[in-house]
């Protein structure tokens, strides 16, 4: 108890570490706490029957106290009934496990073994009758066992043994759609297959005009009105067409203490407590029962709860009241709905718009980029190839023999080029000098023989067609000639 009080008193939660202080103070509670806490903040100094009581302070168990301490100390000693502060209350977590699921579980250490097991019952579904809670370390505990006296650390693991309970698929829906049919024949409503979020998706989670009510049937084989209220009344006619046109029926079995339990946990989770109070203090003669629900926007509506003391009339009715209110709010849903769906309309074509717009300006955009790509690259080409040009004609003209003077000893051949723009070329050319100086000449002023070709008037003759290694007397381009450039085609 001592050390229990010491971790509460001071907040020290490892057990070693409150030993040890303990133990420095040879488990004067008073002192390890005083050693711990500053003094302002320390225990406060008590008064016993209105005078202040001299002398160290004692732990019976221990006879040996420790020495009083010094005039200094913030408190003075007290009696034993008045030395433990008033702590605050240890909170301690458990994480319980069961098959595939874990619980985490913070309770104070006032609390019993027996308020762990009700809020397992309420996470795991699990009576807790059928419950054994297993993995304390002092061996199996009483539900009665209060948990200060366990002397526990703050975290903690158990879990959970479920010996006479059968697996969970045993105890479902299904059970009570087979009874039924069993016992009061083929015309009854059509029970849904599968869970109640399923049958909710089926039920609320659909377009408005598609929305229906969800009835729920909750069966009890011991109620005395079960056979009566299931034969005459929810197997007549008139009440099975009703349901099959405008509800979705789903049906559970509360007979066993471990379905009840499952279903009043699923009934706190979606419809609230209240409901699931009302369903929880449900006498077992006052089954079967009918609950009619209606989907809404943030939660889910009970609207009615039928109980089996009634008549065919009455239950018609009561689901016609149901169907009107019904109507009243899928009406109000589906012009929501109308609405909601032309403003989407709306949006979704202006988006599309929009996307459209955004494409024909990245298309057109692209389109622009690879024509400034294709001009740059062009361009590039065409600088590239005058520069060569350039550098073929600068080679061509430095490599030219120098022109011959009017007088030379040599015979001297002088020809006058006309241009394509009209403009002439004329040079003096050495009668022996080949063709090809000729050739480099007129390239070396921009007119390569390979684009252009040299032709003579008399005779017409196409000079470039000639051996450019002949010399000019041979070609007879002497004494003089007056020549033409044509671009070739």
């Amino acid at each position: 108890m001592i050390l229990a009080d010491f971790q509460a008193c001071t907040g020290i939660e490892n057990i070693d570490e409150a030993i040890t202080l303990l133990e420095q103070n040879n488990w004067d509670l008073v002192a390890a706490i005083n050693g711990v806490i500053p003094q302002e903040n320390g225990i406060l100094q008590s008064d016993y029957g209105g005078e202040t009581i001299p002398g160290p302070a004692f732990d019976p168990s221990h006879p040996a106290s420790a020495p009083a301490p010094s005039s200094s100390s913030a408190f003075r000693p007290v009696m034993p009934s008045r030395q433990i502060v008033e702590r605050q209350p240890r909170m301690l977590d458990f994480r319980v496990e069961y098959r595939d699921r874990n619980v985490d579980v913070v309770l104070e250490d006032s609390c019993t073994v027996g308020e762990i097991k009700q809020i397992l019952e309420n996470e795991l579904q699990i009576p807790v009758s059928k419950m054994l809670l297993k993995g304390w370390k002092t061996g199996d505990v009483e539900d009665s066992t209060v948990l200060k006296s366990l002397h526990l650390p703050k975290n903690n693991s158990l879990y959970v043994l479920t010996p006479d309970l059968p697996p969970p698929s045993s105890s479902s829906h299904a059970g009570a759609r087979q009874k039924f049919s069993s016992r009061y024949g083929d015309c009854h409503p059509v029970f849904f297959i599968g869970s109640l979020e399923a049958a909710f998706q089926e039920a609320f989670y659909v377009k408005a005009r598609d929305r229906k009510l969800l009835a729920i049937y909750l069966h009890h084989d011991e109620s005395v009105l079960t056979n009566v209220f299931c034969s005459q009344m929810l197997c007549a006619e008139s009440i099975v067409s009703y349901l099959s046109q405008n509800f979705i029926t789903w049906a559970w079995d509360l007979t066993k203490d471990t379905n009840r339990a499952r279903f009043l946990t699923m009934c706190n989770r979606h419809f609230g407590s209240v409901v699931a109070q009302t369903i929880r203090t449900q006498k077992t003669d006052q089954f079967p029962l009918f609950l009619i629900i209606m989907g809404k926007r943030s939660s889910n509506e009970v609207l009615n709860v039928i109980q089996g003391n009634t008549t065919v009339d009455e239950l018609m009715m009561r689901l016609m009241a149901a169907m009107e209110i019904f109507t009243a709010q899928q009406q109000e849903d589906i012009k929501d709905e109308d609405e909601r769906e032309a403003r989407e309309n709306v949006k979704r074509e202006q988006d599309e718009a929009y996307r459209l717009s955004l494409e024909a300006d990245r298309a057109k955009r692209e389109a622009h980029e690879r024509e400034m790509a294709e001009q740059f690259r062009l361009e590039q080409i065409r600088k590239e190839q005058e520069e060569e040009r350039e550098a073929i004609r600068l080679s061509l003209e430095q490599a030219l023999p120098p022109e011959p003077k009017e007088e030379n000893a040599e015979p001297v051949s002088k020809l006058r080029i006309r241009t394509p723009s009209g403009e002439f070329l004329e040079r003096r050319f050495l009668a022996s000098n080949k063709l090809q100086i000729v050739f480099d000449f007129v390239a070396s002023k921009g007119f390569p023989w390979d684009e252009f070709k040299l032709l003579s008037t008399f005779p017409r003759r196409d000079v470039t067609q000639l051996d450019p290694n002949k010399s000019l007397l041979e070609v007879k381009l002497f004494p003089q000639e007056t020549l033409f450039l044509e671009a070739k085609e």
